[in-house]
C-alpha cells in the first residue's frame, strides 16, 4: 500500500506480470490501475517540485495564489485518496476471520507511520546533512527546521483514517467524514475569535496558522513563500485530510466488492465523482461568507476536499476503463500502464530519493553556482536560446522533465530487476 526506504522485496518481472481477469488487476494481487494512477501522480508530483527556475513557471504547474485551484494542487490530494483506497485491499488480508483487525495490523500500521514521520523529517533536514559534513556550511541550524511536510501529513493521515475505518462500520465511518468536515468549517469560520471575520480565511489570520505558530513555532513551518506564511501541511488541516483518506477507503471497499472494472461501476464512480466535485465547487462559489467554503489547498478546506475527492474517482475511473477494462486485451496498452507501474509500486521511494537529489543539486557547487544551476544553465537555457526559444518557462519545465526522466529509467531498471522498496 505504501513504500518506504527500508525493506527491499524481490517482485516477479514485468513479463512474469498476472493479467488481470475478471475486470480487476490481479498482479501480485494489487489493483492495476491504483498503481498506475499512483505512478502518475507521483511523476507529476516530481515535476512540480523540480522546475528548473521557481520564478519560471506555466501555470499549471504552480499552484494556486491562495484561494482557487491548479492541476497541480490535486496531486497531493490524489495521493491520499489512493492512500484510502489501498487500505480497503491491504486490511482485508490481515483481519480476522470476522473481519476485525488482528495486532499484526496495528503494527504494521504503527511501523508505517513512524516510518513515513521519520522519513520526511530526514527529508526535511537533507540538507544540513549534506552541506554540513561536505563544508559548505559550518552550522547545522536545528531551530529553524522544518518539522511538517508531506510524508509527516501522509503518515498521520493513514494513522487516523486506519482507526476509523478498523473501528467503525460504514455507517460510522460517514458519520466520522461529515463530523470531520462539519467541526473544520466551523473552526475556519469562527476562529480564532480575536480576528474580524473578514481575515479568518486569509494568509496570516486562518486558525491553521494560529495553531501552528502556537504549537510548532514559527521558526520550524514553511516560511519561503513570504505572501502566504501558513504552513501547507499544517496540524489542523490535518483533519480534513483523513477525509480525503476516507473517501478513498469508500471507493476502494465498493472496488473489492464488485467487478472493479464493470459497467455499473465505472459509471457510479463518474456519477458520484463528479457530484461530489460540484458539490465543492458550489460551496466554493456559493452566496454566504465563511464557512470555509473557498476551495484552498493550503487549508484544505471542505470545498477542497469534495472537488479533490470527487476528481479522484473521475480520474480513477477513467483509469479502470482504460487499462482494466477496455485496454486489458491490448498489448499496446499493457506497456502504457507498465510505463507508470514501474513508478506507483515505488511510489514513497522515488518521492524521498529523488527530494534528496533535488537538495543535493543545490548544495554542490561548480565555480560560483549551484551544480542544479550550472546545468539548467548549460543544458536548456542556453541551448534553447541557441536554437532561438527564448521562453525561460521552457526552459524551466525542459529541466522538469528531465529530471522526471532520469528518475523513470531507475524505476524501470529496478522494476527489471524485479525491485521494490518498501517500509
Amino acid at each position: 500500500m505504501l513504500c518506504g526506504m527500508t525493506t527491499v522485496h524481490p517482485t516477479p518481472a514485468p513479463a512474469e506480470a498476472s493479467s488481470p481477469a475478471g475486470g480487476q488487476a490481479a498482479h501480485r494481487g494489487r489493483l492495476l490501475s491504483l498503481d498506475v494512477m499512483r505512478g502518475l501522480t507521483i511523476l507529476a508530483m516530481i515535476l512540480v517540485n523540480n522546475p528548473g527556475d521557481w520564478g519560471q513557471m506555466y501555470w499549471p504547474l504552480g499552484h494556486a495564489d491562495w484561494h482557487g485551484l491548479t492541476p497541480t494542487d490535486l496531486i497531493f490530494p490524489f495521493f491520499l485518496f489512493m492512500v484510502g483506497v489501498a487500505m480497503a485491499y491491504s486490511f482485508a488480508k490481515y483481519t480476522g476471520e470476522r473481519g476485525r483487525p488482528t495486532p499484526a495490523v496495528w503494527r504494521r500500521i504503527a511501523r508505517r507511520v513512524f516510518s513515513l514521520i521519520a522519513l520526511g523529517l530526514l527529508l526535511n533536514a537533507s540538507g544540513r546533512l549534506i552541506s554540513v559534513p561536505l563544508g559548505y556550511s559550518d552550522s547545522w541550524d536545528w531551530a529553524t527546521l522544518r518539522w511538517p511536510g508531506v510524508l509527516q501529513r501522509i503518515g498521520l493521515a493513514y494513522l487516523f483514517g486506519s482507526v476509523i475505518v478498523l473501528t467503525l462500520g460504514a455507517r460510522g465511518q460517514a458519520v466520522a467524514a461529515v463530523g470531520l468536515l462539519v467541526l473544520y468549517s466551523l473552526l475556519l469560520d469562527f476562529a480564532p475569535p480575536d480576528v474580524p471575520p473578514a481575515e479568518r480565511m486569509t494568509p496570516t489570520g486562518n486558525i491553521v496558522r494560529v495553531v501552528d505558530v502556537a504549537v510548532i513555532g514559527e521558526p520550524h513551518m514553511w516560511t519561503q513563500a513570504t505572501s502566504h506564511p501558513t504552513d501547507p501541511e499544517g496540524l489542523l488541516s490535518t483533519l480534513p485530510s483523513i477525509v480525503t483518506v476516507l473517501i478513498g477507503y469508500a471507493v476502494g471497499r465498493r472496488l473489492r466488492g464488485a467487478d472493479a472494472a464493470g459497467g455499473r461501476t465505472l459509471i457510479g464512480l463518474l456519477a458520484v465523482g463528479g457530484l461530489l466535485a460540484a458539490a465543492g465547487w458550489l460551496w466554493h462559489n456559493g452566496p454566504h461568507p465563511g464557512w470555509g467554503q473557498y476551495v484552498n489547498k493550503a487549508l484544505w478546506t471542505p470545498s477542497f476536499v469534495l472537488v479533490s475527492g470527487g476528481l479522484g474517482m473521475v480520474c480513477l475511473a477513467a483509469c479502470l476503463a482504460v487499462f482494466d477494462r477496455y485496454g486489458r486485451e491490448s498489448p499496446r496498452v499493457r506497456r502504457v500502464a507498465t510505463a507508470f507501474e514501474v513508478v506507483g509500486v515505488n511510489a514513497i521511494f522515488v518521492f524521498v530519493a529523488s527530494g534528496f537529489v533535488a537538495r543535493a543539486l543545490t548544495v554542490f557547487r561548480v565555480s560560483d553556482r549551484t551544480l542544479k544551476d550550472w546545468i539548467y544553465t548549460n543544458g536548456f537555457v542556453e541551448p534553447l536560446h541557441t536554437v532561438g526559444l527564448n521562453d525561460p518557462r521552457l526552459a524551466s519545465v525542459a529541466y522538469a522533465c528531465w529530471f522526471v526522466a532520469c528518475w523513470w529509467l531507475l524505476l524501470a531498471w529496478m522494476w527489471s530487476r524485479g525491485w521494490t522498496i518498501r517500509v
